[in-house]
């Protein structure tokens, strides 16, 4: 019999939610992209004197809609309490965090489940900077943005189920467009067995957290053998070393001295405004899934990989107003994310405008015989950034060849390739792929591709 023992598995998730301006400034959150410390102000980098701004309205909603996602109690009309979360570190300017958190706040939203995994909280809270420990330097640039936590209780089990329920909850963000695109996630997770807890601080993909979680099993469990009582403390991930390293003990609470931030005064998040965000909120993927499955048809491999992308799914549904989805599914699963993969693009990026109703007239054209299937790939090259009426590009000659003129077009390819015509008439079979092909490139694509392998044989 398999020899079992006490596991709990608990997470503490940050992500970075979608606006433009940071959390108490105005200063822009695109940091990714900009040099190091130019989108900062004296509120962001701690100035004296300086003074915080009201809390950015976008974020408080981001936050709600997390909220409702995760099936959370919203605390609406009751004071949610800025806390100066005090620690002393090189990437903490002010010396203090600004959070919605600790001894003296009540959370914006609890008590949710999500996934079959409860949620203890949600709540707001403000990024430090960046410091590099190599040099010594910092950068501001990330100093203010607005944060999520989620905190999780320990219902986890595994580093495969906390994995797969990363996805998920990542996954049914992105429908929300929640969280910042290419900002990722960062995670302490709390792990537990024999004796107390420790905390492993900032993993940011889901293989260290897998490696992390695995390797700090293994770890407690060897020292329980030796007779090692696991105390409560703060660990690291080394993963050129695949291991847990000691950071320090384990802060409490009282460690953090939460005082109230006198800068900035008590919100409340009212009914009205917790369900005008509820009117926006997408339906989740399970829901996608089910509707894609049930009403348009289409078959649960294909329908997995449209609801990888609410605009994806959202375009199929458009597209099945006035087309056969299923019968159509490879013109999306296949050709418009070929086209969107090759441009480096998704559907949602600024400047990408594809109609669904200029891909279904597209493959109408295909369905009434009027274009090839090749020349309507081709026409797809074209449609990022914008798409456009395929029946205004008829006039330019993009129809299917009649037999009459793909025939000239096989005579000129016989002509131009005498050699590889006399291989293919003496048995070759490649010669006559060399040869189609051939007719392809000089019709632009417009000559039916059964038509001409046809037309060759018969000679």
């Amino acid at each position: 019999m398999e020899k079992t023992f006490p596991l709990k598995i608990g997470l503490e998730i940050h992500g970075y939610l979608d606006t433009k301006e940071k959390l108490f400034c105005m200063c822009k959150t695109d940091f990714l992209n900009s040099e190091a410390n130019s989108v900062v102000c004296p509120i962001c980098t701690g100035q004296p004197g300086s003074k915080p701004m009201l809390p950015n309205k976008v974020a408080m909603d981001k936050v709600i809609e997390i909220a409702l996602v995760l099936g959370c109690k919203i605390n609406h009309d009751k004071n949610l309490v800025f806390q100066r979360k005090h620690y002393d570190w090189a990437d903490n300017p002010k010396g203090y965090q600004t959070t919605i958190s600790g001894a003296y706040s009540l959370p914006c939203a609890e008590n949710g489940k999500f996934d079959g995994i409860r949620i203890t909280e949600c709540h707001l809270e403000e990024d430090p900077a960046q410091w590099n420990p190599e040099t010594g330097g910092i950068n501001y640039n990330r100093s203010g943005l607005p944060l999520v936590e989620i905190v999780t209780e320990p219902d986890f089990r595994t580093a495969e189920q906390v994995v797969s329920w990363l996805k998920n909850l990542v996954h049914s963000l992105s429908y929300i467009h929640a969280l910042r695109k290419n900002g990722g996630i960062k995670c302490d997770v709390n792990i537990s067995t024999y004796g107390d807890r420790v905390e492993i601080k900032n993993l940011n993909s889901l293989e260290k957290i897998s490696k992390a979680i695995e390797y700090e099993i293994a770890r407690q469990l060897e020292n329980h053998e030796k007779g090692i009582v696991q105390a409560r403390e703060t660990l690291a991930f080394d993963e050129a070393k695949g291991k847990t390293i000691k950071m320090r003990e384990k802060e409490s609470g009282a460690d953090y001295r939460f005082i109230p931030d006198p800068d900035l005064p008590p919100m409340k998040l009212d009914e009205k405004q917790i369900n005008a965000v509820k009117k926006t909120l997408p339906e989740m993927p399970s829901e996608k899934l089910d509707k894609l499955i049930k009403k348009y048809k289409v078959d649960k491999a294909n329908a997995d990989i449209l609801i990888k992308n609410l605009e994806l799914v959202d375009f199929a549904e458009e597209l099945g107003k006035s087309t056969d989805v299923a019968k159509s599914i490879s013109w999306i699963t296949i050709e418009l994310l070929r086209v969107l993969n090759y441009n480096k693009k998704s559907l949602d990026d600024e400047g990408v405008e594809i109609k669904p109703a200029h891909l279904a007239e597209l493959i109408s054209f295909v369905d009434k015989g009027e274009i090839t299937v090749l020349k309507a790939k081709q026409i797809m090259n074209e449609f990022v950034p914008k798409s456009f009426s395929v029946k205004e590009k008829m006039a330019g000659s993009i129809g299917k060849l009649s037999e009459e003129d793909t025939k000239k077009f096989v005579e000129q390819a016989i002509s131009e390739n005498k050699k590889v015509f006399e291989e293919y008439k003496s048995g070759k079979k490649e010669s006559l792929n060399f040869l189609i092909g051939c007719v392809m490139k000089l019709s632009n694509r417009r000559a039916d591709f059964a038509k001409v392998r046809e037309i060759f044989e018969g000679r």
